[in-house]
């Protein structure tokens, strides 16, 4: 017989497997930009980004869920974009990170309505961020 997991144990279990499900979103949602070379205006990409994050999830396990904070969303570099995600596993709560490197065609000028694409997407799930899920 098997021995019922701790607390402790159990929100281990959900960062080390939320931790290849970031690794993964983020390799399929870049390869799938890449692909279809998807432009972004620069004032909608934190929007947009955070919706395909949030729709691979949906897809890609039904017992995890994960929402976009719209309140997140800073920009530290003209070309960079960082935002964060809160969601839930049956047995934790939790926060990722995501930081999205883009580029614009040469010439053009940075604003809001510039189109860009994303050169990097790194989202990133951190152990200390996991807590025991409260009923």
């Amino acid at each position: 017989m098997t021995d019922v997991l701790t607390g402790k144990e159990l929100v281990l279990k959900s960062y080390e497997y939320l931790d290849k499900l970031t690794k993964e979103c983020t390799k399929v949602l870049l390869e799938d930009y890449n692909k279809t070379h998807k432009k972004f205006q620069i004032g909608t990409l934190p929007a947009e980004t955070g919706a395909n994050v949030v729709q691979w999830f949906e897809r890609r396990d039904k017992n995890v869920k994960v929402y976009f904070d719209q309140g997140s969303v800073i920009k530290p570099q003209p070309m960079q974009v960082r935002m964060k995600f809160k969601g839930n596993t049956k047995d934790a709560d939790f926060a990722l990170d995501a930081t999205i490197g883009i580029f614009v065609v040469p010439g053009t000028e940075i604003t809001d309505q510039a189109i860009c694409f994303v050169k990097t997407l790194v989202i990133s799930a951190d152990k200390n961020n996991f807590t025991k899920r409260k009923f």
